[in-house]
């Protein structure tokens, strides 16, 4: 049995949770698929025995043999070939290795060779249990084909314990769908209510059982609680607001040594085990729309100059990078804001405003199969690299989840008329609001769907084409947790980036991958320290590595109950009278801007 350990939004205590529960279940296997930012290691101190890579197969260009015609790039649908003077070029970090290149080579001058995405180890924890996680190397994209290797390793297992990555794209569909039944932590707060939406919807679409734990649940309303109950989702346990499970979580202790919570998660344990009695509504599928072209393209946007960009990011989720985000937007004049955390779009919950324009989005292409012209040969299903495509009653059915759009079985099939059409079906959308505060551009990926880089680079692009219009000279991005596509996405070409951390052995572990990343694009970075006052100690440590990275911090924020409540009330904390720390919210927001304006000359 897998039991998956999911959030939809980061920071709800999704990894405090799965970590806990695979210490009180005997014989239990922890599997980390948070492979961005994996952090399972650190709480349960395994003894790694064995590590191998991760590979994914790219295409080798035989020069001699390659004429240069273009065929491959012509035909690739994720842009990771192009010919300049008679030569092929790839981009390993685009390539999907779906194995495109090779088919419709005519002079045959192209092979496959094993490129290294990342790692997967495995050991042991307490009392002999198995210990499984895999980690995305720095500087790539792709996690999914990471976390699949991860869960392929659990085969023989009994019982997982699966940590997944947050959101609701490619990389978290990829870490549930093979699981038994899902856990979903949550928080009663709008960001976690309208997480926990985009979540059971993805689950119910994957016909996944589901069930709810509620973290710091005497904090926030009743709306979770409500929408549980009303779509017949059960909350299994509610553990509460408390500073000293915080501080516990950021010294990497588990909270499964004291009495009082080995009893809660072993209660948990034994409800998680009864699936039976999980509740899974029929899931409706909706209308598909398809789009043209042009309305999923870059073209959606205007070309226009380059503005000064400045993401914030946090590597880890849950340090505050929305809240910190949302206080910047109040204090910045002549800007435009972009959320770009696509998979858990929060950051205009802060802000009421008119929705001014909204703009469909494709991820890609997505692969059709008419049964009424299908033979049922098979070669669709035998030459897909990502087994997106099933032999069913003697013909074939693409997995919409698992399909990449590549368009090889479209190639290789021989029936005349062709049996495959590649679509291009609506996976999210893009919204201009006029806030308050000024326009926002936000975006939200619909559950499931892929491509989230792809959406983040449309967000940027909407952006600059908003401060075009309105004479704006600034885009402050609200950026993606981890490593990976988005965050990739969201930081290219931009002029500098804050980083939001707290005193955490997961936070510290997380910045040192994230300012890794950041060198690779030589990007000025600055930290702040969010619940400062959780591990003075910790805090020395985070501080004392910045300074022998040369990283400025430029503030601390304090560990503040009212910095929560007005988040729960969808308030932006340096602008609530309510909020203890409101002022010096408002002195760092300063701070911040003052070295923004001074990078930018």
């Amino acid at each position: 049995m897998i039991i998956a350990v999911a959030s939809g939004k980061g920071g709800t205590g999704k990894t405090l949770v799965a970590t806990n529960l695979a210490a009180v279940i005997p014989g239990a296997t922890y599997a980390d698929c948070d492979a961005e930012e994996p952090n399972g290691h650190l709480f349960l101190a395994p003894q790694i025995s064995d590590t191998k890579e991760v590979y994914v197969q790219v295409p080798e260009i035989d020069n001699e043999r390659c004429t240069g015609c273009g065929e491959c790039a012509r035909k690739c649908q994720f842009n990771a070939l192009a010919v300049v003077k008679g030569k092929v070029l790839l981009f390993n970090e685009l390539c999907h290795g779906c194995g495109v290149c090779s088919a419709v080579c005519p002079e045959g001058a192209i092979k496959e060779k094993p490129y290294v995405l990342g790692k997967v180890r495995t050991g042991t924890f307490s009392d002999n249990k198995r210990f499984v996680d895999g980690s995305l190397a720095v500087g790539q994209l792709r996690s999914a084909e990471v976390i699949e290797e991860v869960v392929d390793s659990l085969k023989d297992s009994e019982m997982v314990i699966l940590d997944a990555p947050p959101g609701t794209s490619c990389s978290a569909v990829a870490a549930v769908r093979k699981a038994d039944a899902c856990l979903l932590v949550t928080e009663p707060t709008p960001f976690g209510l309208h997480d926990l939406k985009l979540a059971r919807d993805t689950l119910t679409k994957l016909r996944i059982p589901h069930a709810v734990l509620l973290n710091r649940a005497d904090i926030g309303d009743e709306k979770v609680e409500r929408y549980c109950k009303d779509q017949g989702i059960p909350i299994l346990a509610r553990i509460p607001f408390d500073r000293r499970i915080a501080a516990s979580y950021a010294e990497g202790k588990l909270i499964a040594g004291q009495v009082k919570w080995r009893d809660v998660f072993s209660e948990l344990a034994g409800k998680l085990k009864d699936i039976e009695n999980y509740s899974l509504p029929d899931f409706v599928k909706s209308e598909e729309k398809i789009l043209d072209k042009v309305s999923s393209s870059s073209e959606s946007a205007a070309n226009v100059s380059l503005f000064s960009s400045f993401p914030v990011l946090s590597g880890k989720g849950g340090t505050g990078k929305t809240m910190l985000t949302a206080c910047l937007v109040a204090a910045w004049q002549n800007k435009v804001a972009a959320d770009a955390d696509v998979d858990a779009a929060n950051l205009g919950i802060l802000f009421s405003g008119e929705v001014k324009e909204r703009i469909p989005f494709s991820s890609g292409l997505k692969a059709v199969i008419n049964p009424e012209l299908c033979t049922g040969c098979g070669k669709c299903a035998q030459s897909c690299h990502f087994s997106a495509i099933v032999m069913k009653n003697g013909k074939a059915e693409v997995s919409e989840l698992t399909c990449e759009g590549c368009g090889l079985c479209q190639i290789v099939c021989p029936v005349e008329p062709n049996a495959v059409a590649l679509q291009r079906p609506l996976s999210g959308q893009i919204k201009i609001m006029q806030t308050s505060y000024g326009e926002m551009v936000t975006a939200e990926l619909f559950a499931g769907a892929e491509a989230s880089g792809r959406l983040v680079t449309q967000v940027r692009k909407h952006a600059e084409r908003t401060c075009s219009e309105n004479g704006a000279g600034n885009i402050l991005i609200d950026g993606s947790p981890g490593i990976g596509c988005p965050v990739n996405a969201a930081i290219t070409g931009t002029h500098g980036v804050l980083l939001v951390a707290e005193p955490s052995r997961s936070s510290l572990h997380d910045l040192k991958r994230i300012l890794e990343l950041l060198d690779f694009f030589s990007l000025k970075r600055w930290v702040v320290i969010n619940k400062y006052d959780l591990s003075l100690k910790l805090t020395e440590e985070i501080e004392g590595f910045c300074r022998d990275q040369n990283v400025p911090v430029l503030g601390r924020i304090p560990f503040d109950r009212t910095i929560t409540e007005s988040i729960t009330r969808a308030q932006i904390p340096s602008a609530d009278p309510a909020c203890s720390q409101a002022e010096l919210l408002q002195e760092i927001t300063e701070r911040v801007l003052a070295e923004f304006e001074k990078e930018k000359t």
